[in-house]
């Protein structure tokens, strides 16, 4: 396994990533068709945010990206396509992420997490900070967990 920072020739694989990880939890091909421009990485946030990907035997498997220009900075991606889950690939990346935030003097990390990233989130020592309305056509009371985790001790 190689992380690496992510190049635009990627972003078809982040794509197909990102939306095979949102499948992967049931939901409806209505809510997905709906979020597919929010599922998308735009090319030009690769070279000017910090975006890691794993490679297994030259394959992009996962990945993660941070955006600077809010603050706190906020994980905007962590995907991890769905043949690799469990692995512990989530929370290498998460490291990778949480040392380039420390690396550039942030001291958290903003996360709007999918309710079903709750626990992966949690376990890495994220706190829950709030959460925000989000029904979809099968669950009208589903809510967006918003996290924060804390950069220096996630490090320790």
């Amino acid at each position: 396994m190689a992380i690496r920072p992510a190049r635009t020739s990627d972003v078809e694989a982040l794509d197909q990533i990102a939306m095979a990880s949102k499948a992967y939890w049931g939901y409806s091909a209505q809510d997905l068709v709906r979020w597919a421009k929010d599922l998308r990485t735009p090319a030009e946030t690769i070279a000017s945010w910090p975006t890691f990907v794993v490679e297994l035997e030259g394959t992009v498997v996962a990945f993660t990206q941070l955006c600077p220009i809010r603050y706190p900075w906020e994980l905007v991606s962590l995907w991890v396509h769905p043949n690799h889950v469990g692995q512990g690939i989530g929370r290498q990346l998460l490291v990778q992420a949480m040392s380039a935030a420390s690396s550039s003097g942030q001291s958290r990390i903003h996360v709007d997490a999918d309710p079903n990233a709750l626990g992966f989130y949690l376990a890495c020592g994220a706190k829950q900070v709030g959460s925000i309305p989000a029904s979809i056509s099968t669950d009208p009371d589903r809510v967006r967990p918003q996290l924060e985790l804390v950069v220096s001790g996630f490090l320790t």
